[in-house]
């Protein structure tokens, strides 16, 4: 354990100081006398796409390597604080004194560590002028964040594998930057994958720590999004401390939902880029709010618009889920705003801002592409998942079948319906429909123009009526269940109840329209209800619907609190106000206590798992005590991606296939078969267990009518190994990685190699030697000459 702590200091280090500090130092006259919060935004993107541009721009040139990347890091790092005068000559001075002779070693250590003291204290009093009056908002802002580290981190340190597939595929991509190949499996946004590359380049930080546990510490990025967007659009600044208190404490009832909160586990590309979906809006209304609250009649660019082109382009540098995210959200708040936008004064700025950020995040995008490197596959899915082809995370195929079932089940209701009324005597039938002709035939002018407008009227209001129904049946329903799901409409309805009462209020006392902030929280909250609900409507899923549940989640939160933001507002206005700080830190204690009593506290989430510890835990030993490239591990795809870089990977399925042959050598001193002797079920969801003033262990029961397969804690799904399936044929695999997906393959892969080693034994029983085991595993390891390879086929 102690290893995968200091590992995750290692990160967190490496990621503040690319992410934060190195900004801070090089733009630090533009951030002089800025608040916190545009020094977060500025940070978080422009750091973010400066690392892109810098690597990717290198790549395009064929000059991608490590030390040049480093040498540009740091110069520009030294250059940008010797440009200092007083630090400069007291560099010179003490230099000068070195060489002299005058000044010793350990003077000059010392001198600099009284400087570092110095240089923090003087940090330290600025931060306290800055955070002067505000001290316990962001304690309580620190604690939630530090929470959301420990509950999204927990994962890792139980199980230290990748909590999920796709990170082995951005490994690779990550790996392909290392090897000065930018784009290695096609063009796609990278901004991600080069700033993991340069934390691996300036800081020695491994990729595999870094996949491992970025992607947590990273959540306080959005959390800080979070709280910038909702503190601006909200009336007081204290009921944000409520979203993301219940964000971080409620639990949610369905499988979608635990899987969009299980991805921010994950160092994956969309949530990763989440962050900078918030400080969009953020940025555009506060953009949109300046002329008309300032008077400030300025053209151009200024620092709300600035900010909002750099947090679009990091969305599109990182995600295009983010960017269509970001649309869909700024839209929300801007229609109550659109005079605003198009505004001479305003239309033009915005425009161009956009332009900017479009072509700054894609224009290495588009050279790479020009220069002949294909697209990359995930585009083909994002399109599929439009289109309604894709079945994985799709689900317009399950909505057509559903609304094929409904259409069918509504038929079969109304002919039951006419089979169910009395039945007439022919004669009877005739004189009604003869009666009934001749009154037609009397009113027929009268009535046509009549049916005709009535029934238009109510064929709208049915369409209307039905697609709210499917959005509460396919959306609230659905992802919140019943008692939950009527919560929510209860508090929609407040909600634009209350923005209208505003609206009516600022219209009556001001004589102008108001930008109602409530309105666009609540119309985005519904927006992205519909957005998740649209294969059910008849509409494109433009984005796969589990990855809207994080989002939405956040959304429903802050239009839950909208009353609450009315009350915290009217106190502040009382001599109650100036305790404000103190009962939203009560109200952050009463939703954590509140959650635990009423049992709706959240549950530990789940990793994909794909091995056991045993054998990640064996491989970083391995690597420690071996010299690089001496050895060839022997085993499943997971071991490649964390020794990539100090050993020699044979994948299990070659070693079946090539075993079989005549000849077969393996070319290094050591080699180490690792074997499961309880074959596991590849990705099954493996919910953690632990302490529940953390969490419960409660999101199991969700998936009873699921097809996944289902562990939690210590017991780990899994199969045996056999003699009797030495010699069974695999099943027909579409691609390598099924051999190990499919427990029938993984069982027989395991079950070869393990009596394939006690064959070996019986030819070298001193040769073959047991270099780890335990109930679920075992690794056997061989040395041979170089000089005289092991045949280690037939």
């Amino acid at each position: 354990m102690a290893y995968w702590i200091l590992e995750f200091i290692k990160v967190f280090i490496g990621y503040a100081f690319l992410m934060y500090v190195w900004p801070s130092v090089i733009f630090r006259k533009k951030l002089s006398g800025k608040s916190l919060t545009f020094r977060f935004a500025f940070c978080s993107t422009v750091s973010v796409l400066l690392l892109n541009t810098l690597v990717l721009g290198l790549g395009l040139l064929h000059i991608l390597k490590g030390w040049i990347v480093f040498a540009a890091f740091y110069g520009i790092f030294a250059v940008s604080i010797l440009r200092e005068g007083k630090l400069r000559k007291y560099v010179s001075r003490q230099l000068q004194t070195l060489l002299a002779g005058t000044l010793g070693w350990k003077s000059l250590l010392a001198d600099l560590l009284r400087e570092c003291k110095a240089l923090i204290a003087d940090l330290l009093r600025k931060l306290d002028e800055k955070t002067k009056g505000k001290k316990i908002e962001y304690s309580i802002l620190s604690v939630l964040m530090v929470f959301a580290i420990i509950y999204f981190s927990y994962g890792a340190f139980q199980n230290h594998s990748y909590g999920s597939g796709d990170m082995y595929v951005h490994h690779a991509w990550i790996y392909g930057l290392k090897e000065g190949q930018i784009f290695s499996a096609g063009v796609y946004p990278e901004a991600m994958h080069c700033f993991i590359y340069c934390m691996d380049a300036l800081f020695g930080v491994s990729i595999y720590s870094c996949l491992l546990f970025l992607g947590e510490i990273h959540v306080t990025a959005l959390l800080a999004a979070v709280y910038c967007l909702f503190r601006e659009t909200l009336r007081s600044k204290y009921t944000v401390y409520l979203i993301l208190a219940a964000f971080l404490t409620i639990d949610v009832v369905y499988t979608a939902e635990i899987y969009g909160i299980s991805r921010l586990q994950y160092t994956i590309p969309q949530e990763f880029g989440l962050y900078s979906l918030f400080l969009c809006v953020m940025y555009l209304v506060r953009f949109m709010r300046r002329n008309t609250e300032d008077g400030n009649k300025k053209r151009g660019f200024d620092e709300n618009l600035f900010l909002f082109m750099t947090s679009l382009a990091v969305s599109l540098a990182i995600h295009f889920y983010v960017t269509i995210m970001a649309f869909f959200l700024c839209a929300s708040f801007a229609v109550f705003g659109i005079n605003r936008i198009f505004r001479k004064r305003n239309f033009w700025s915005l425009a161009t801002a956009i332009l900017v950020g479009v072509i700054i995040s894609t224009t290495p995008m588009v050279l790479a592409f020009a220069s002949g490197i294909p697209l990359q596959g995930s585009l083909n899915w994002g399109m599929n998942i439009i289109n309604g082809t894709d079945t994985k995370e799709g689900r317009t195929k399950a909505a057509q079948v559903v609304m094929e079932q409904g259409q069918k089940t509504e038929e079969n209701k109304a002919a039951e319906a006419d089979s169910n009324e009395n039945p007439l005597s022919g004669q009877s039938k005739l004189h009604n429909q003869i009666k009934a002709t001749d009154k037609n035939k009397t009113d027929k002018n009268e009535t046509n123009v009549k049916v005709t407008k009535t029934s238009l009227a109510e064929k709208i209001i049915q369409i209307v009526l039905n697609n709210l129904k499917a959005v509460y049946r396919y959306g609230y329903a659905q992802l919140y269940r019943g008692n939950r799901a009527n919560w929510l409409i209860g508090f929609t309805l407040a909600a634009v109840l209350l923005s209208i009462i505003n609206m009516g209020i600022t219209i009556v006392r001001f004589k102008k329209i108001p930008f109602e902030m409530y309105a666009g929280i609540t119309f985005a909250s519904v927006l992205f209800m519909i957005l998740y609900a649209a294969p059910f409507l008849g509409l494109p899923e433009i984005i796969a619907g589990a990855r809207l549940c994080l989002p939405e989640q956040i959304l429903l939160l802050a239009m839950m609190v909208i009353p609450a933001d009315e009350l915290f507002f009217l106190l502040e206005k009382t001599r109650i106000g100036c305790f404000m700080p103190q009962i939203s830190f009560a109200g952050v204690l009463a939703i954590y206590a509140g959650t635990n009593y009423f049992g709706v506290f959240h549950g530990y989430l789940y990793y994909e798992l794909t091995r056991y510890n045993s054998a990640v835990e064996l491989t970083n030993k391995i690597m420690d005590d071996y010299p690089q490239y001496s050895y060839t591990i022997i085993s499943t795809t997971e071991e490649l991606y964390q020794s990539i870089e100090e050993a020699r990977h044979e994948e299990i399925l070659e070693f079946y296939n090539r075993s079989k042959q005549e000849d077969y050598y393996i070319p290094t001193e050591y080699l180490f078969f690792y074997i499961e002797k309880n074959p596991i079920y590849y990705a099954q969801h493996h919910f953690f267990s632990g302490p529940r003033w953390l969490a419960q262990d409660k999101y199991t029961k969700y998936y009873e009518y699921t097809t996944a397969v289902l562990s939690i804690g210590d017991n780990i799904e899994h199969g045996e190994i056999s003699e009797e399936l030495v010699g069974e044929s695999l099943t027909i695999m579409g691609k390598a990685s099924d051999a190990y997906s499919i427990i029938g393959n993984r069982r027989i892969l395991e079950s070869e190699m393990y009596y394939w080693c006690q064959e070996f034994k019986t030819r070298f029983p001193y040769e073959l030697k047991v270099y780890y085991e335990d109930e679920d595993f075992i690794c056997y390891v061989v040395k041979q000459n170089p000089e005289h390879l092991y045949n280690l086929g037939e």
